[in-house]
């Protein structure tokens, strides 16, 4: 069940690592980390970057493979300026549906463009057209690790590639990501909606910290080498910069029951956004919710607001024969 609702002020961590996943994989990294620390101090927070900038790929479900075999496929090249990468160009795979004005779909850590994927027909149905892409290191784009600027600089170029955007439509780190895109990259969309939104981005650097039991001095060693690296530190990158001064359009939905971003960063995210509207769930966890009903309803009743929907089911269709390049 959908809940509209005003945020509190309280604030939250992140209840379960999206890093370091399972205990058996903790001990073994905590272990390696503290031997990596003996050695060397900079070989210690190497190690530790490495572990937070370094997403595990998962299979891609049968039901998001069936999303994209209705897409029109294609390729970005991004130009990643992290000081990590010197400028170095990566192309990252893409797929578009649909006609109309776009609304690009924005992944979470370790996920994939297709995971958005059950809101492709409906925003379709409402006269859009629909971008989604995979990450650098994630799903069928090459790589292995990801900065969060890196992802911004995924989503300009993609947006670019694009056309203007009607809509924004980011879950978990990709809201983020987001955010920091709009910051400094100047992208805008009219209309912004952010799905369990990790935006409290020194939280998570402390949880991960916490969870790997660095001590005070070796997690300024690994976070100013995540600083060099990524180009901006994760203390710098404050709600009140991320968000600055808005005049667009934000929904906010998370699930109260989200064990991995606490409600707590969407509600102060509403709180910091002028004019933005909280929608709360129970039960959906962090990743159900991109596949429930109501949830995508009202996403698609947002995002599409103000576009003029197909004429006809004839066009709907020429529209999905388009898409699949079938014959007319």
């Amino acid at each position: 069940m959908l809940h509209a609702s005003s945020s509190s002020s309280s604030s939250g961590a992140s209840k379960k690592s999206t890093i370091v996943r399972s205990a058996a994989g903790m001990r073994i990294a905590r272990a390696a980390l503290q031997a990596a620390f003996l050695v060397s101090d900079e070989l210690g927070a190497g190690f530790a970057e490495r572990l937070f900038t370094s997403p595990k790929r998962h299979p891609r479900p049968a039901r998001e493979q069936t999303v994209l075999a209705t897409a029109r496929p294609f390729h970005v090249d991004v130009a990643l300026r992290s000081p990590r990468w010197h400028g170095h160009v990566t192309r990252v795979a893409a797929w578009r549906w649909g006609h109309g004005p776009t609304a690009l779909l924005v992944h979470g850590w370790e996920g994939r463009g297709s995971q958005l994927g059950a809101v492709v027909e409906p925003l379709v149905a409402a006269g859009m057209s629909v971008v989604a892409f995979d990450a650098p290191g994630h799903g069928s784009s090459p790589g292995t690790r990801l900065y969060l600027t890196d992802l911004a600089d995924a989503i300009a170029a993609v947006a670019a590639a694009s056309g203007s955007l009607h809509a924004l439509i980011a879950h978990s780190f990709g809201c983020a990501a987001t955010l920091l895109a709009q910051d400094r990259n100047g992208l805008e969309a009219p209309r912004n909606v952010l799905l369990a939104p990790n935006v409290l981005l020194d939280d998570s650097v402390s949880q991960f910290a916490r969870a790997l039991a660095l001590d005070a001095p070796d997690r300024a060693l690994f976070e100013a080498s995540l600083a060099d690296h990524a180009g901006v530190a994760a203390g710098a990158l404050t709600l009140d910069r991320l968000v600055g001064a808005r005049d667009t359009q934000l929904l906010v939905v998370h699930d109260r029951d989200d064990r991995e971003v606490a409600v707590t960063q969407g509600e102060r995210l509403a709180q910091r956004w002028p004019g933005a509207e909280l929608v709360t769930t129970a039960g959906l966890g962090h990743r159900r919710i991109l596949r429930d009903p109501a949830v995508i309803a009202r996403v698609v009743q947002f995002a599409s607001h103000g576009v003029r929907p197909p004429a006809s089911d004839l066009v709907r269709e020429v529209d999905r024969c388009l898409a699949r390049g079938e014959d007319l």
